[in-house]
């Protein structure tokens, strides 16, 4: 059983009237205020233990729209000992605060070591049901005598690529004693273990296997090194080594190595290319060598694609072999790739650009053909952009406010996390704010998730706006999606560093989306995402002031610095945005590393054929972002310069 606590909308007094208060009404300003001093207070009794002001303090707030987090903070505090009925009826009334899932997670496991399996059953959901909490509760399946439906779970759980929760020990050990484990099962486990790169556990598992043992054995061997596969006497089928499980052990090792040294994965394949490899083997082998030769630019990897995915069932191979034939200048591929590829891919505008170009590099006489290039050029995307000006037509921007329901407005105002997230923002604490903010989109309609974006955008919250609108998949509000946002500072910025100002909004709205405060998993920082040691050089370099790392938050100092690394990065690649805007990205040494050697290359090719994904991604939208903002500003930007259409 599952307990779901849905909750779309509360509308209550009290909330009603927060939302007066941070609409600022001035007959509400001075309670508003009163109520986040004394919500302060009360954290602070809470903090140092203080539990009889804390209960004083509480009981004026009730209709403080963060009420419901003094109540979590103080079930925290006390949640090994708490009596359930209190915390049921806490999640039952506010369950959907978004950091109420831990607490629930916590709860949870309690409930689990006191053997509470009713109470448990019914809370338990697919967001909260952990291997840690699933294995006692399929130990209590099988104490009740459903015994086939917890051997079947037992096995599915046991059969991962890596090591469970020790609370799963017993249920596995029953199920043994129970006769579930085979050895084909502990070999599928193996199998799992060592694509995941688990050779420890991989190791552990051939003692289920104990009259496979030198297989199993070997097995995890030929998969922690693959070389070993060029001892191609020692891999061939034999009553000890069935024709099945050496596919496998192959397959494996292959795509191992194919992942650390794809050349030399492909120079193994023709030993082994009869194996008879299922059709989902054949497609891993090829993503694992052929793309990653693919995205070194290796000629080699067009064969190998085309021989192991000839249907084009995969969208990955399928458009590295095109990208891989346009590095290497064979249009007439390219041509046949485009036509041949699933619609999917043929509809989308950037295999719709590369079918009219590569017509046109496989015969000079094909004409400008600036027809087929106007039915394209109307997208509003990179190869749209492009094929206006191959069209010799004015960019689609095309530009449509959004529509605001009413309804849906009101709807949106009058939702407890809406609120909450309102009031969050009003305090500074942006994280919070946004936490409950994205939360409380779950459940909204399309019509709602529009009209949450444009009351970011009236608050001049710019990231939730832009990332609602997305969500929405209202692509046409340009007001929304870009905003000008730090308008003074980035002119000013961009003028002293002698850029392009479009292009510097470009940058900053790929970056953060104007998300002062936000943190990338790799550290960089604020607006124009700036890792720490770069802001300091940079700093030292321009004479920008930087007292700490917490300064690079700052937007203005922040927006100084990026401008200024960013000017950097221009000189460096003399004037092309196409390379500076790669490397502000993926760094300049990767960028130089990219174009050694290399022939001089038309910049549309060069960029389809960035090897990472991401930095593709990001100079596309750049080029296309600097577009629009062109527009905005009044600057006729082009998606790319004269100077800037080839890479050399």
């Amino acid at each position: 059983m599952r307990h779901i606590v849905k909750k779309h909308f509360v509308r209550s007094t009290g909330l009603l009237c927060s939302l007066l208060m941070l609409a600022g009404l001035p007959v509400q300003a001075d309670r508003l205020s009163d109520q986040r001093l004394q919500y302060d207070q009360a954290q602070s009794a809470l903090a140092r233990g203080d539990h009889a002001q804390f209960q004083r303090l509480k009981a004026n707030l009730s209709d403080y729209p963060l009420y419901p987090y003094l109540l979590l903070e103080s079930l925290r505090k006390r949640l090994d000992h708490a009596p359930h009925q209190e915390i049921e009826q806490f999640l039952t009334a506010h369950g959907d605060l978004p950091v109420a899932r831990g607490l629930k997670q916590n709860w949870l496991q309690r409930l689990a070591k006191e053997q509470d399996w009713e109470r448990l059953r019914r809370h338990v959901d697919a967001d909260s049901l952990t291997a840690e909490l699933e294995c006692p509760l399929v130990m209590q399946m099988w104490r009740e005598g459903r015994t086939e439906q917890a051997m079947q779970r037992t096995r599915e759980l046991w059969t991962v690529g890596q090591s469970q929760p020790n609370a799963c020990d017993p249920l596995f050990q029953r199920w043994m004693t129970a006769g579930g484990l085979t050895e084909d099962i502990a070999w599928e486990r193996i199998r799992e273990a060592l694509l995941y790169r688990q050779d420890g556990l991989a190791k552990y598992l051939t003692r289920y296997m104990p009259s496979q043992t030198a297989l199993a054995e070997r097995f995890v061997a030929t998969a922690s090194d693959p070389k070993l596969l060029n001892q191609f006497s020692r891999y061939q089928p034999s009553a000890s080594q069935p024709l099945d499980k050496l596919t496998e052990m192959v397959t494996v090792a292959l795509r191992r190595l194919g992942r650390d040294a794809p050349d030399a994965a492909l120079a193994l394949w023709p030993h082994y290319q009869q194996l008879p490899f299922t059709e989902e083997q054949r497609l891993a082998l090829t993503r694992d060598i052929g793309v990653r030769l693919a995205r070194r630019h290796q000629p080699e990897a067009l064969p190998f694609m085309a021989a192991n995915d000839p249907q084009m069932k995969d969208d990955t191979i399928t458009e590295w072999r095109a990208r891989l034939a346009l590095r290497t200048g064979r249009w007439n591929a390219v041509q046949d790739l485009t036509r041949s590829m699933p619609d999917h891919l043929q509809q989308h505008s950037r295999w719709r650009y590369w079918q009219l170009r590569s017509a046109q590099l496989a015969d000079s006489d094909t004409g400008d053909l600036l027809s087929d290039y106007a039915q394209l050029a109307g997208e509003r995307d990179f190869y749209g952009f492009l094929a206006a000006e191959r069209s010799r037509q004015p960019y689609a921007t095309n530009h449509q406010p959004v529509p605001i329901e009413p309804r849906a407005a009101a709807r949106v105002q009058d939702t407890a996390g809406i609120i909450r997230a309102r009031e969050f923002f009003a305090r500074g604490e942006y994280v919070n704010a946004r936490r409950e903010w994205y939360h409380a989109e779950r459940l909204f309609s399309r019509e709602e998730l529009i009209a949450q974006a444009a009351l970011a955008r009236q608050m001049d919250w710019y990231f939730p706006a832009i990332r609602g609108i997305s969500k929405a998949q209202h692509w046409d509000d340009l007001e929304i999606r870009f905003p000008l946002a730090y308008r003074d500072p980035i002119i000013e910025q961009a003028r002293l560093r002698q850029l392009n100002s479009s292009w510097v909004y470009a940058i900053t709205r790929q970056e953060s989306g104007f998300m002062t405060d936000a943190r990338s998993h790799a550290g960089a920082l604020g607006l124009m995402q700036l890792m720490p040691a770069t802001a300091r050089e940079t700093a030292q370099r321009y004479g920008i002031p930087l007292g700490n790392t917490n300064d690079v938050l700052l937007p203005e100092r922040n927006i100084a610095l990026g401008t200024a690394y960013l000017s950097q990065l221009y000189n460096l690649f003399e004037g092309n945005r196409v390379l500076a805007s790669a490397a502000y990205n993926a760094g300049p040494g990767r960028v130089r590393q990219w174009t050694r050697d290399m022939p001089a290359l038309p910049s549309d090719i060069w960029i389809e054929t960035i090897p990472f994904d991401e930095t593709r991604n990001y100079v596309q939208s750049v080029l296309t972002y600097g577009v629009i903002y062109g527009e905005k500003l009044g600057i006729k930007q082009a998606v790319m310069e004269q100077h800037e259409r080839y890479v050399e």
